[in-house]
C-alpha cells in the first residue's frame, strides 16, 4: 500500500505540473511551481526505486502525504483562480436551494443559535486536523502498520482526487459569498480560532466536494476496519465535522453530501480490493523492521 500510496502522489504531482505548463503560464511563479513539482516526484520515484533506506527516509516516504497535503491545498486556490471553470458555483448554489428550500449553511445557525453547540461543533471542526496525524501515529508507532498505510492510502485518493477536481471545476463556498457568522456565536474561543485558522489555511474553490467531510468519513471508516473502539469514539467528532461544515458557513449541504459519497466510493472499492486480513508485502516488510 505504502508503494500504491507514492505512485498515487506522483500521479498527482505530475498532472499538475502539466495542467500548469499548459493552462497556468498565467501564474508569474509558474516554471518554479513546475520545477518543484517535479524535483518533488523525482525524490519519490528514488524512494520507491530503493531497497533498504535508513529510517528517516523510511519516515519520509510512509508521511510524505500528510504533510504535502496542507501544501497542495493551498496551492488549489492559485491554480484554480488562473486555469479553472467556475461555473460550477452557481449550479451547486441552486442545487443547494432546490433541495433544502434555501440555503442551510445559513439557516441553521440563524435557527440554532447556541453557544455551546456551535463551540462543540467547531471543536470537532478543529480536531479534525489533529485526530488525522494523530491517529495515523497511534497506529504508525503502535505496531498498526496496516491501518496506517490504508489510511495514507485512502486519504490520498480522496484529497488528491478532490484537489485535482477543485483546479478545474472550483466552487466558491459560503464562507466566501455569504456573510460571516457575527454574535452571539463569534466571539467565542473555538469559534474565532476556527475561523481565523479558515481565513488563513483556507482555500477558495475548494467547496465541492468537501474534503474535510471525504477526510473525516474515510478516518472513521478505516478505524472501523481495524479498531473498533477507535471508531466508537471518534463517532461524535466526525458527524460534528460533518455538521460544522455547514452550520460554520464553510461548505454547502451539498458538499458535504458529496464528500460522504466519496470517501463510502473510495473506501468501499478498497474494501472489494483488498480484504480485511490482507496485508501489503512491502507493509508487513516494515513493520518488521521495527
Amino acid at each position: 500500500m505504502a508503494r500504491l500510496t507514492t505512485l498515487l502522489t506522483i500521479a498527482y504531482l505530475a498532472t499538475t505540473a502539466v495542467l500548469i505548463g499548459l493552462l497556468g503560464r498565467a501564474l508569474p511563479d509558474w516554471p518554479a511551481r513546475v520545477a518543484a513539482h517535479l524535483v518533488v516526484c523525482g525524490g519519490l520515484l528514488v524512494l520507491l526505486r530503493a531497497g533498504s533506506l535508513p529510517r528517516i527516509l523510511v519516515l519520509a516516504r510512509d508521511w510524505h502525504p500528510l504533510a504535502l497535503f496542507p501544501l497542495l491545498y493551498r496551492e488549489v486556490e492559485v491554480l484554480a483562480g488562473v486555469m479553472g471553470n467556475w461555473r460550477l458555483t452557481e449550479a451547486v448554489a441552486a442545487a443547494e436551494a432546490a433541495l433544502f428550500g434555501g440555503q442551510p449553511s445559513l439557516y441553521l445557525s440563524e435557527r440554532l443559535p447556541f453557544v455551546p453547540l456551535s463551540e462543540f461543533l467547531h471543536f470537532c471542526y478543529f480536531a479534525y486536523v489533529v485526530v488525522i496525524p494523530g491517529l495515523a501515529a497511534w497506529w504508525y508507532f503502535g505496531n498498526r502498520r496496516a491501518a496506517f498505510h490504508e489510511l495514507v492510502l485512502l486519504l490520498a485518493a480522496v484529497m488528491y482526487g478532490s484537489y485535482l477536481f477543485f483546479i478545474l471545476f472550483p466552487v466558491d463556498s459560503p464562507y466566501y459569498r455569504f456573510d460571516r457568522l457575527a454574535p452571539p456565536l463569534a466571539g467565542h474561543a473555538l469559534f474565532d480560532l476556527v475561523h481565523a485558522m479558515s481565513a488563513r489555511g483556507g482555500a477558495r474553490g475548494g467547496a465541492f466536494p468537501s474534503a474535510h467531510v471525504s477526510g473525516a468519513v474515510v478516518v472513521i471508516l478505516v478505524a472501523w476496519r481495524h479498531q473498533l473502539r477507535g471508531a466508537v469514539l471518534l463517532a461524535p467528532i466526525v458527524l460534528g465535522v460533518i455538521v460544522a461544515t455547514v452550520y460554520g458557513r464553510f461548505h454547502y449541504a451539498v458538499d458535504a453530501i458529496a464528500g460522504i459519497g466519496l470517501a463510502l466510493a473510495v473506501v468501499g472499492l478498497h474494501a472489494i480490493a483488498a480484504p480485511v486480513g490482507s496485508v501489503d508485502v512491502n507493509d508487513a516488510a516494515a513493520s518488521g523492521k521495527r
